[in-house]
């Protein structure tokens, strides 16, 4: 190679990794990913941290285990390890088994599995059978939650799937208790809500020849555990206290374990059942158990440094928020957000020519000529072509242009979970923040809702794409507002605030102080009222004042936006 170009080739930089895009849920949401393992194992972890945050308040930290953990959930890294950043269809699975491992804390299973083990008083050999039976009772019980919310139960299938999976690779000649419980699983947890309902049918026909007739050892017993599944997914989430819950489902466990101990009274648990199979087994284990603590000691290694990466977090506005109100006391939490799910497109392209209409007579118009063409009109600037290259004619165009920044802020608390007033509201801000789009490319789209106890403020328009949160909380509309403005980096061109909301704000620091920090920054708060009652209308009215219109139908969005352009002023 010439040394000119070999030089050349010293100082090339890598400026950026190109990530190819994977199947998967995450594919849509995920996009902090990295290529170096510390730091994907960081981004990994901290998003899982957020979507567990929906599960509930008391799930505790969520860690690679290795890491230092006093309560929550310790993830084995042991699979996800090895290929960066992580495959889609990975990360679904992690985040599948964090929210099945978070129901499992939020409704206290461990303590009533001491519960029972207390009450029943078990000689050992039956205690290591019960302990199977209650771990993967309360796995179904957990994965019943999750399906109870589509997205949740999306991701734990995920997870389920996959260590149904693995697990199968350890099963020992049938019948074990631990592959019955498994194919109990596999029906129990069905998405479809239908799977215990049907008859056992064996797997394994066209297997192995020993592995073959398994319906008449599962079969019964199957029958005997799906009976309880009807009242586990039916009667036992609608209690209303944990301590309520719990006290069924120990009942319910209690009232068929004599009868299930009658079947699998002479089966080994598992190839580690120190009872039927002593040690035969042992060296297999320890041999697998060895390899996953040499990945695992890495995690030890980084584990420092991850934890550093994690603190980092998203953008957390509350401080500067209370610097700027004067009620500091009743300021919540508010923090920026990247945990989305792709929208489904909800524009309706009627209304947004209607639109297009609309902004395009406030718009500022910019002409300009495309001068040298060969047909359009007689450029008399260009006419010494005519004896040349005969390119003496020019087009004229108009550009219209919006002066002004636009923000739409849309509420997805819970007031908005509704269905019907959702799909008006997914309507309303596509189309309307389609149209803007089209007359300002720097507009954008923000939506608000509470995660455990904290404001998020998260994009839900990015690349072309429009996102969406879940509906979900309190609301906080005055934080919302000032976040909003706290993210404007131009404040030279007088943006705009479209808050699009069904009602007042119910938490932290109200309207009152964002209206006056808008009017101090010299900011355009217009709100949108959706699908609202009337006492929410008469709230909303006076909050904002002249500046809110209220929409009943999407039909009448472009007159109800053309009014509230024409009272910025007012």
């Amino acid at each position: 190679m010439p040394i000119n170009k070999l030089c050349w080739s010293f100082l090339i930089v890598i400026e950026r990794f190109y990530i190819a895009e994977e199947d998967g849920f995450s594919e849509y949401w995920r996009r902090d990913k990295s290529p170096l393992e510390l730091d994907e194992l960081a981004k990994v972890l901290h998003s899982i941290r957020k979507i567990t945050s929906y599960v509930g308040r008391n799930v505790g930290d969520i860690v690679w285990a290795g890491m230092e953990i006093k309560n929550g959930i310790s993830l084995d890294p042991v699979y996800f390890m090895g290929k960066y950043p992580l495959p889609a269809s990975k990360t679904d699975i992690a985040v599948g088994m964090s929210v099945h491992k978070s129901y499992r804390i939020t409704e206290w299973s461990d303590r009533f599995h001491t519960m029972a083990l207390k009450e029943l008083t078990l000689p050992p050999i039956y205690e290591f059978k019960f302990n199977l039976f209650f771990d993967m009772a309360e796995k179904i019980y957990s994965d019943l939650l999750s399906n109870r919310t589509l997205i949740l139960g999306l991701y734990t299938e995920k997870y389920r799937n996959w260590e149904i999976h693995e697990k199968m690779k350890q099963f020992i000649n049938p019948p074990t208790v631990e592959e019955l419980l498994h194919f109990w699983w596999k029906m129990a947890a069905d998405r479809t809500g239908e799977g215990y309902l049907k008859e056992f049918i064996d797997p394994s026909v066209g297997g192995l020849v020993e592995r073959t007739g398994l319906d008449r050892f599962y079969r019964k017993p199957l029958k005997l555990l799906n009976s309880i599944i009807g009242p586990l997914k039916d009667e036992c989430p609608n209690l209303l206290t944990v301590s309520e819950r719990g006290s069924f489902r120990l009942l319910l466990y209690k009232s068929i374990w004599n009868e299930l101990l009658s079947h699998i009274r002479f089966w080994p648990g598992n190839r580690a059942d120190p009872f039927m199979l002593y040690d035969k087994f042992d060296d297999e284990i320890a041999k697998e158990e060895e390899e996953k603590e040499a990945i695992r000691s890495t995690i030890i290694s980084f584990a420092e440094e991850i934890e550093r990466k994690l603190k980092r977090g998203g953008i957390d506005y509350t401080d500067d928020i209370k610097s700027i109100v004067a009620n500091v006391d009743d300021v919540v939490r508010i923090k920026g957000n990247d945990i989305v799910m792709l929208a489904e497109n909800k524009i309706d392209r009627k209304i947004l020519l209607d639109l297009r209409m609309t902004l395009q007579s406030i718009a500022h118009r910019n002409t300009f000529f495309n001068r040298g063409l060969v047909t359009g009109k007689i450029d008399g600037r260009k006419l010494y072509r005519a004896l040349t290259t005969c390119r003496v004619f020019l087009e004229k165009k108009n550009r219209f242009v919006l002066d002004n920044n636009f923000v739409l802020l849309v509420d997805c608390t819970g007031s908005m979970s509704d269905p019907t007033k959702w799909n008006m509201a997914l309507a309303v801000y596509q189309t309307l923040f389609s149209a803007i789009k089209e007359f300002n490319p720097n507009a954008r789209l923000v939506g608000y809702n509470e995660v455990a106890g904290t404001c998020r403020i998260t994009e839900l328009y990015r690349s072309g794409k429009f996102y969406s949160v879940f509906p979900n909380g309190k609301t906080a509309s005055g934080e919302a507002i000032i976040a909003t403005v706290l993210s404007i980096k131009n404040f030279n061109k007088q943006p705009f605030i479209i808050h699009i909301t069904d009602g007042a704000s119910n938490w932290g620091c109200g309207v009152s102080e964002a209206i006056t920090y808008c009017q101090k920054r010299r900011i355009n708060l217009l709100t949108l009222g959706i699908s609202c009652n009337r006492s929410n209308k008469i709230a909303l009215e006076e909050e904002y004042g002249k500046k809110v219109a209220f929409l009943e139908n999407i039909q009448t969005l472009p007159r109800l936006l053309n009014n509230l352009l024409h009272h910025k002023h007012n």
